[in-house]
């Protein structure tokens, strides 16, 4: 009887599902901001960080999560303990501190230490943002569990092409995966330096199939058995979780253990591991890529957040006070009791709560946090303004720049691109214990400096006097990366002008607004080629943008068609690549004059693109041969066009024209 009572304990004990939840960073890439606050707490439209990475976890069904903290940990208990996870049981949320922290590693060996795991468990950071169900990834990691005690850890990771914006810059790797089960075999990153890649033909002995990804988005979603803990503290040189412990795993003849990845492609997973992603990541949730994570759904609950969505892609909380001249351009966040004066256009933004924007002030691209206060005539471009700052009237802050809480700049002064301002002068020397936290020794300061913060300014000039000294070049990197949300701007970006009709001549929109428009149609086509949707899908999203944005199937063809010969660049990618989607013209052309507009887009195209041009030809071959163009269209717009491509097209034109005459002498 005891025996029995014994295992049906321990079988209650594994059926807890467990998550860790780390939240420090263990960097200094979001500095100055997180020299006073955890990178977990900083806001993402208006909501902490870390109120996302909870919401994912408790829609999985976590029962428990440990919330590991070390730097600022005063204040990460002081949030838990003042929102909704105070009282929550499922998932009861417990916060475990420890000073002698410097990397995920050491968190894990100090909850080896504390015995706090008892069965499997979701490891993830406290600034990871998704909308997945992770029941498929725990149901496979399970499975394997009870067939094979060595798998110990499923990676979750995302298709995605090389240059989507939610892949973090600097962080990319490859991926050897057995084609069957997942299985990594070898993972390597491809910074600082890209390495070459050398496979073992023992591999391929034990792996009928092998596939080498670099397609894939590390969303730093891991589910772990008891197993790595233990790992982490029989091996102290193990700080990173894919740097050290996945490629020292991997590559260890002795501890024959498996790492697998789990794929997904129509959900979405990222964290916030830089300011790109931070602005990558913010825009997504603007698009309602990350529905339910979306403003207007109020996570925190009524009491705390009341937006309201409008299109297109507009949220506004309660007592919002706008002017009547005041314009908000698509893609705007604005938290309760801010103020907006006349004439000021916002876009592409997100605008905190208790904000004072003045008049004629221009925001694009940029994050205002709350309590913000802005004055006439400003100009705020890609930047980030943390709580308490103060912009005085005519001041300009270039792209790229971050000032951190409670600076003061102005008034008429330019804040010069990628700038970082700091209220209080602190030194970056770090302490013997944390050689990679945000905690900063406070040191002695001269007077603000008007080069630095204006006449009337209150600030410097952040610093980071040991990044030369000590970080790697991998480090560096991502710490830099500050400047992308200014310079990596792609077709993903969305919409970088504003779109509105005035006769001012200081207007900053020079943009049209029929090109913002299909900027929102070619973002919409290039997601849905990353994520692999369904033809279905595809229309029905572009119609909804179409309606949204007022245009014509026009415009919808010309951005298809842009969009589609975007991934061709030689006859054997123009097959695989209209095979894929050549039906999504199909939906948009059905009668001859939608094929003439057809052909004439692609033309204009051809004509500008000289890799296309060459297969001008094979294209037109491709639409006759998918019935995206009927033959006698083609052969009526070969007659009345006069560019020079149409000579790459000549021998299909003649066997066009062959192939009518032997059926009009058949019909004879």
């Amino acid at each position: 009887m005891a025996s029995r009572s014994k295992e049906k304990e321990k079988m209650q004990v594994e059926e807890v599902l467990a998550a860790v939840v780390v939240a420090d960073s263990f960097n200094k890439r979001f500095m100055p901001l997180t020299g006073s606050k955890p990178r977990c707490l900083l806001p993402l439209a208006n909501v902490p960080l870390i109120e996302y990475t909870l919401e994912f976890l408790a829609t999985a069904n976590v029962e428990e999560v440990f919330v590991v903290c070390c730097a600022h940990s005063d204040q990460i208990i002081s949030y838990i303990k003042s929102s909704r996870w105070a009282n929550s049981t499922l998932p009861k949320v417990v916060t475990v501190v420890s000073q002698q922290l410097n990397s995920t590693g050491d968190a894990l060996r100090d909850l080896d230490a504390k015995q706090l795991l008892k069965s499997d468990f979701i490891l993830v950071s406290g600034d990871v943002v998704s909308n997945m169900d992770l029941g498929k990834a725990l149901g496979e990691h399970r499975a394997r569990r009870l067939v094979d005690k060595n798998a110990i850890m499923t990676m979750v990771v995302k298709t995605a092409s090389p240059t989507h914006r939610t892949r973090s810059k600097g962080e990319e790797g490859i991926y050897v995966l057995d084609a069957a089960t997942h299985e990594c075999v070898q993972y390597r990153s491809l910074f600082p330096k890209k390495q070459k890649l050398k496979l073992d033909l023992e591999f391929f002995n034990s792996h009928s199939e092998l596939q080498v990804r670099n397609d894939l988005i590390d969303c730093q979603i891991d589910i772990c058995s008891v197993d790595v803990p233990a790992l982490f503290t029989e091996n102290f040189d193990y700080q990173e979780i894919r740097k050290h412990f996945v490629r020292g795993i991997l590559e260890s003849d002795i501890l024959g253990k498996q790492i697998h990845c789990h794929i997904i492609s129509d959900t979405y997973a990222a964290r916030v591991r830089s300011t790109q992603m931070y602005d990558s990541i913010s825009k997504d949730v603007m698009a309602r890529w990350t529905y339910p994570m979306v403003p207007d759904t109020n996570i925190q609950g009524s009491a705390l957040s009341t937006y309201k969505y409008f299109n297109p892609y507009i949220y506004k909380e309660n007592n919002v006070i706008l002017s009547f001249t005041t314009k908000l351009v698509r893609h705007v966040v604005v938290g309760a009791e801010t103020e907006i004066g006349e004439k000021s256009v916002v876009s592409n933004s997100i605008i905190g709560r208790n904000c004072k924007i003045g008049k004629n002030v221009r925001i694009n691209g940029s994050y205002i946090w709350d309590n913000v206060e802005i004055g006439d005539n400003c100009v705020i471009e890609r930047s980030i303004l943390a709580n308490d700052v103060k912009v005085k009237a005519g001041v300009t802050i270039e792209k790229g720049s971050i000032l951190s809480f409670g600076v003061k700049v102005g008034p008429n002064f330019k804040v010069q691109e990628f700038s970082r301002l700091i209220l209080e002068n602190t030194s970056t020397r770090r302490s013997s214990f944390d050689s990679n936290s945000d905690i900063d020794d406070q040191v002695s300061a001269p007077a603000y400096s008007p080069l630095d913060v204006g006449a009337e300014g209150a600030g410097y000039v952040w610093q980071d006097d040991d990044s030369d000294a000590e970080d790697t070049e991998e480090d560096a990197r991502p710490i830099l990366e500050v400047c992308a949300m200014a310079r990596d701007i792609t077709l993903h970006d969305m919409d970088d002008g504003i779109d509105e009709e005035t006769d001012d001549e200081d207007d900053m929109s020079n943009v049209d607004p029929l090109e913002k428009s299909r900027g929102e149609l070619i973002s919409t086509i290039e997601r849905a080629f990353e994520e692999n949707h369904t033809i279905d899908n595809v229309a029905l999203e572009l119609n909804t943008v179409k309606f949204a944005e007022n245009l014509e199937f026009h415009d919808i063809r010309f951005t298809a068609v842009l969009t589609i010969l975007n991934l061709v660049s030689n006859a054997a990618t123009l097959t695989t690549t209209m095979t894929r989607w050549g039906q999504l013209l199909q939906r948009f052309v059905t009668d001859e004059e939608e094929q003439l507009d057809l052909l004439e887009i692609l033309e204009a195209h051809c004509a500008e693109v000289e890799t296309h041009a060459k297969l001008y030809g094979k294209i037109l071959q491709c639409f006759y041969e998918m019935d995206i163009c009927d033959e006698e269209v083609i052969l009526q717009w070969s007659k009345q066009t006069t560019t020079s491509i149409h000579a790459s097209a000549k021998a299909f034109i003649t066997w066009l024209e062959e192939a009518e005459e032997e059926s009009e002498s058949d019909s004879d």
